[in-house]
């Protein structure tokens, strides 16, 4: 079994080597291999996020000070999602040096990418990671509901899944049997109604994700997974860009992002955020928005409509009785006039008070 091994081996190696493009003297990449497993965990979706953000801030310049950064709303989903990505790959370093795991890996073109791929002794995993903070999660035969709104996750996740088998399967020569998984973060609840062992994605809780594939059973043996790692280290396995797996010191921006967004507790995180930006814990941070603004101003237009009724009722029952059913009004009003007072008192208390947690934020 060594020997033979040792034999595929060398084939694949070999093979690699030729196929790769204008690669005469079949010399492997050396310098390819060493920046797909340098890639952190989140590159792809915190490069989006940075690039969305400073979109935003050069349409608005206000955005960003000195001292801290209000993050855009469009950012928003970009920004928890590489914080998820991030945690979850902290949390696969559990599994130990017997396990093969890249993260962000760049497909084709790099227009996508899978969250992270892990090969080890219970076989093959691709990994989509799902930040859904403080959210319920249900998840049926063929759909995974967020908060009772459905989702593609499934869809995607087998995509990437067969994807991945395929590109896999055509560098190694053999089928690879890959599962398709979803990592759910910091969900208020996680409810799957699916029979057990049913169903083509498996959909997990994050932080057991680690026991649970190494409870994963896989048909290939050792010297199968070993020739797929091997595979899967390679660049060309994944994308025809050479420059994809490149990182740019994107971490290290999103790293001072997250440490001036966390820097303005009012608009930007809520209670029990961590203020160190290589320790997120995802906890639902307070997405920012001009919500709380529009809040506070629709206040006021509800106690000036509301204070404009009294006022005209009160108007009505001053007149004649001309004609016979304004003769009602001063009745009503007089029997009314207590609660017409507390109410006016009371929208207006309202938008006095939400006006002043705004400014205080």
């Amino acid at each position: 079994m060594p020997e033979t091994k040792g034999r595929l081996a060398s084939t694949l190696m070999g093979e690699i080597a030729a196929e790769r493009p204008g690669n005469a003297t079949g010399r492997v990449d050396f310098a390819g291999i060493s920046a797909l497993s340098s890639r952190p965990a989140g590159y792809a979706v915190a490069a989006k996020c940075l690039q969305v953000q400073a979109e935003a801030e050069r349409a608005d310049p206000s955005l960003a000070s000195s001292a801290r950064t209000t993050l855009h709303p469009d950012a928003w989903p970009w920004f928890q999602g590489a914080l998820g990505e991030i945690e979850v790959g902290r949390l696969l370093d559990a599994l130990g040096p017997e396990w093969f795991v890249r993260h962000s890996v760049p497909i084709g073109a790099n227009t996508k990418d899978v969250d992270h791929l892990v090969v080890g002794p219970a076989g093959v995993f691709a990994i989509n990671t799902k930040h859904h903070a403080g959210a319920s999660v249900w998840v049926g035969d063929h759909v995974l509901r967020v908060n009772n709104a459905n989702t593609s996750h499934l869809r995607a996740a087998i995509r990437d899944g067969h994807d991945v088998a395929r590109r896999l399967a055509e560098k190694v020569g053999f089928p690879v049997p890959v599962r398709s998984v979803i990592a759910v973060l910091d969900a208020r609840s996680l409810t799957d109604r699916r029979a057990p062992h049913d169903g083509a994605v498996a959909v997990v809780d994050a932080r057991s994700l680690a026991s649970w594939l190494r409870a994963q059973t896989t048909p290939l043996g050792s010297a199968h997974l070993d020739l797929v790692k091997l595979a899967a280290e390679e660049p060309g396995t994944w994308h025809v860009d050479r420059h994809a797996a490149e990182t740019f010191r994107v971490m290290q921006r999103f790293e001072r992002l997250v440490a001036r967004v966390r820097s303005e507790p009012a608009r930007s995180s809520r209670p029990g955020v961590s203020k160190t930006a290589r320790t997120p814990r995802h906890e639902p941070q307070r997405r920012p928005s001009s919500s709380r603004g529009r809040g506070a101003l629709r206040a006021w237009i509800e106690a000036a409509v509301i204070i404009g009724a009294v006022l005209v009722f009160r108007a009505f029952a001053n007149q004649p009785c001309d004609p016979l059913a304004m003769c009602l009004a001063p009745p009503l009003y007089a029997a009314w006039k207590p609660l017409l007072i507390v109410l006016a008192v009371a929208v207006v208390v309202r938008a006095v008070i939400l006006t002043a947690r705004r400014r205080r934020r």
